[in-house]
């Protein structure tokens, strides 16, 4: 994902009509992975290296955990319905309270939250 590039919602999230209004689906274990994966420092930074090195370190931009998040609070104002694929992976993740109180929040506004878990 470049940095001039806004994190897409189809990275963790997808929106789709239906009769009942619009529907946010969203896998709640690909939101801790890219919460997980945004938390991650790097061993090291361009900074740090060397010509004598060799190769340079990889610059790995990823979307902070606030920005994820924030998308995630985006999308509810546009949907009615929440649908919640493993919401159990929402206790584990870094702003999991954030998230909790943005699913609250819809819900006070009249959204409905619907969740499905794995089989298995």
């Amino acid at each position: 994902m470049s940095a001039d590039r806004p994190m897409s919602r189809r990275d963790f999230l997808r929106l789709r009509p239906t009769e009942r209004g619009k529907v946010l689906e969203v896998s709640c274990h690909a939101m801790f992975m890219r919460c997980a994966d945004a938390s991650v420092g790097t061993a090291s930074t361009p900074g740090d290296w060397e010509p004598w090195m060799g190769e340079p370190p990889a610059v790995i931009v990823r979307p902070s955990v606030d920005e994820i998040v924030t998308s995630f609070e985006r999308a509810l104002q546009e949907v009615q319905i929440l649908r919640l694929r493993d919401p159990e992976w929402l206790h584990a993740i870094d702003a999991g309270s954030r998230v909790q109180a943005a699913i609250a929040a819809f819900q006070t506004r009249g959204g409905a939250v619907e969740t499905e878990h794995a089989a298995g």
